[in-house]
């Protein structure tokens, strides 16, 4: 089992990449009118999962929770974190077109997804189960209403 630190540490890094997903989302709604709106709504839920992954610390200091050891290292989610800020420096450069901006967030909420990123706790309590579920269900329908809208930037006509 991992020290209560090294978990302090693993679920503030979680609680961390959702809000740095939460500012390039901000940014993308910044940078592309036409999908504001969408944007705007996933900065809004990415800032409530931080917010709810930060009521975790106190289970973790309470021996309430136990974070997996072998889920995620610092190291992987550091090297997300510099994914997203590259991103998120691209954004307000103005660097990047819609549709490589909506490919980058399926990208993210697919890898949340793939690498069962909400299975990182081991407990019974319902109240965290409810958490966990909440996380799953709205990174499930993130990707689904990102792809969506990559789908349609995708059959847009470009400019010649």
């Amino acid at each position: 089992m991992r020290s209560q630190a090294d978990q302090l540490q693993t679920i503030g890094l979680i609680g961390a990449h959702e809000a740095a997903i939460a500012e390039l989302y901000r940014a993308y709604a910044a940078r592309f009118p036409q999908y504001a709106t969408l944007f705007t709504a996933l900065f809004e839920e990415e800032i409530a999962h931080a917010r709810l992954l930060a009521e975790f610390v106190e289970k973790v200091r309470t021996g309430t929770v136990q974070i997996q050891s072998d889920r995620f290292t610092p190291q992987a989610i550091h090297a997300s974190l510099d994914h997203i800020g590259e991103r998120l420096k691209e954004a307000r450069k103005g660097e990047v077109s819609a549709l490589a901006a909506l490919s980058t967030a399926v990208d993210l909420e697919n890898g949340l997804i793939e690498k069962r990123s909400f299975e990182v706790v081991e407990t019974d309590a319902p109240e965290l189960q409810r958490i966990l579920r909440t996380l799953l269900t709205d990174t499930t329908a993130h990707g689904e209403r990102l792809r969506a809208a990559w789908e349609t930037e995708r059959k847009r006509p470009t400019d010649s």
